[in-house]
């Protein structure tokens, strides 16, 4: 669920994702305001340039780890320099920070488009709305397993794993928010249960590589929530 976002609800407009706004200013170097200027301008090379790194980090980190994997490694997979990479990046933290935001941003994207449809469906209750999100949610999750449990193995930047827990409890904050615009808003309770469900089995399909498994257990804890009691008494 969900990257670096200046807030969930202003990116995606839907309940799921893990948001923080400034979060990562302890850890990664945030574009200047002549830097984002210049961005548009970047050349297609440089663009395909960052493409390159990042799908290199991406094997690399998955395949050998964040810890074990080298700066070399990642330029030469890329097929790329070394400058070129401090060129685009501050370093081997800012590429995985770069790997986590575009996740999340894939989650955003797809549970936001999995909730519309619902709405245009003419689906209107909350607890389903958000069960529309939490399936698309879970099925990135399985598609992008080996890159979810990159993000959930401990391994990563220092100071990494208080980033993704507070995304986790703003997210449980997104989700109380978005019942509580309904007529009867969710507990609380059931909201960390929920949102916490989700988590853990996010974490859970990323650790096995059989899909047809990692379908089933995401089927099931669907199902699970679909029969929570989800209004307050």
């Amino acid at each position: 669920m969900v990257a670096v976002m200046k807030s969930y609800s202003a990116r995606a407009g839907v309940a799921l994702g893990l948001t923080g706004p400034g979060l990562e200013g302890a850890l990664r170097i945030r574009m200047t305001a002549d830097q984002a200027q210049r961005a548009p301008k970047a050349s297609e090379r440089g663009a395909a340039t960052r493409s390159a790194l990042l799908a290199a980090a991406r094997e690399v980190f998955t395949t050998d780890g964040y810890a074990q994997a080298g700066v070399t490694d990642i330029v030469t997979r890329a097929g790329a320099s070394v400058g070129s990479l401090y060129h685009h990046f501050s370093g081997k933290a800012d590429l995985f920070l770069t790997l986590f935001e575009e996740l999340n941003n894939d989650h955003a994207e797809r549970t936001r488009v999995a909730i519309r449809r619902a709405r245009d469906a003419g689906i209107s209750d909350p607890q389903q709305l958000f069960l529309a999100g939490a399936r698309e949610y879970l099925a990135v999750c399985v598609e992008q397993r080996e890159l979810f449990r990159l993000f959930v193995s401990g391994d990563g930047p220092p100071g990494f794993d208080l980033v993704r827990r507070q995304r986790i409890a703003d997210w449980v904050r997104v989700n109380t928010a978005f019942f509580g615009r309904s007529e009867e808003p969710l507990d609380e309770a059931v909201a960390i249960v929920m949102t916490g469900a989700l988590a853990l089995c996010g974490a859970e399909v990323s650790l096995s590589d059989d899909a047809e498994r990692t379908r089933k257990i995401a089927d099931g804890v669907i199902e699970v929530l679909s029969r929570l009691e989800t209004r307050s008494p």
